[in-house]
């Protein structure tokens, strides 16, 4: 068993041979063409063969590749059978993900690598969508949200209740006391639509008996990607969710202002069917998903 090569190489050899494409392996692996290639060569370089040959303008099986191809597709279908036997997972060396496209993009995909490196038999697949998911329809494993709770009869588990902060950039506030918000209120307003938000910066405003009418965004909607975006690029201030700017806080594209934060009316939440939070690699998931948020807010009252 000890000179057997890595699973991981023996799944790339697998869909690239059924394939016979590194192009068409990689999309539907979800990786580059080249990570292909890497595992492929790590596999020969292991079994000392030759198990593809390569031209300009295609890619084939060699003789001992056709011939290892079939007990690789039969190991991995045993493989998986077994499994599947034991949790009921049917694909559990992929994990597929759906999750809002702003926590997506600013938050999990910097991090991923992470997991991938500590968990590299798992393929991770992300779906960003922000629709609710029917997992009897779909092959969705979690569900990562950003709302309210109540997701039907569905298990919801609450991991981050997330604050609201002002932000802006730092070029936007030259000649600007950040903490005054008279001067603050001055500046451009990117304005988040989304059913809550409105009404917590509404709050403030009243608590400051400074009038909210008053203020005339410059632009609106409820897609925090281009919000945010628009903040990072000097367009206005912004009422944010502060996981969603964390690393640009960090890396100083953004600056907090009004020393304000206060309760967001949105929570993430890990969303599934009960028994898909028993399989493997969803426990894996979970288990490096909770402690890595918290590390990643923990010291955000310094910034």
């Amino acid at each position: 068993m000890k000179h057997l090569p890595p699973l991981k190489s023996l799944q790339f050899f697998l869909v690239a041979g059924q394939s016979k494409n590194f192009k068409q392996a990689a999309e539907h692996l979800n990786v580059t063409q080249a990570a292909v290639s890497q595992q492929i060569r790590l596999l020969e370089d292991h079994i000392q063969l030759k198990l593809f040959e390569r031209t300009n303008r295609q890619t084939m099986l060699t003789e001992k590749g056709r011939t290892l191809l079939p007990f690789t597709q039969r190991a991995f279908e045993e493989l998986t059978t077994g499994i599947q036997i034991v949790t009921g997972d049917p694909n559990p060396l992929i994990l597929r993900i759906s999750t809002v496209h702003s926590f997506c993009s600013l938050w999990l995909i910097p991090r991923l690598e992470e997991f991938q490196k500590l968990h590299p038999e798992i393929m991770v697949q992300l779906a960003p969508s922000s629709a609710l998911i029917d997992f009897k329809q779909s092959n969705i494993d979690l569900a990562i949200r950003m709302g309210r709770g109540g997701y039907g009869d569905l298990t919801e588990k609450k991991i981050y209740d997330d604050n609201l902060i002002f932000v802006a950039s730092p070029k936007l506030l030259v000649g600007i006391d950040r903490d005054n918000p008279k001067q603050v209120f001055r500046l451009p307003w990117i304005e988040d639509t989304s059913i809550g938000i409105q009404e917590k910066f509404q709050d403030y405003c009243k608590s400051i008996n400074f009038k909210y009418e008053t203020l005339v965004p410059v632009m609106q909607t409820n897609d925090a990607l281009p919000l945010i975006d628009s903040a990072v690029h000097d367009r206005g201030f912004l009422l944010v969710n502060s996981s969603l700017v964390v690393e640009h806080i960090r890396a100083g594209r953004l600056v907090k202002l009004l020393n304000y934060s206060i309760k967001s009316p949105y929570s993430l939440y890990l969303v599934a069917p009960e028994q898909q939070f028993l399989w493997k690699k969803v426990k894996l998931f979970e288990d490096w998903l909770l402690p890595k948020l918290l590390k990643s807010f923990s010291d955000l009252d310094r910034y």
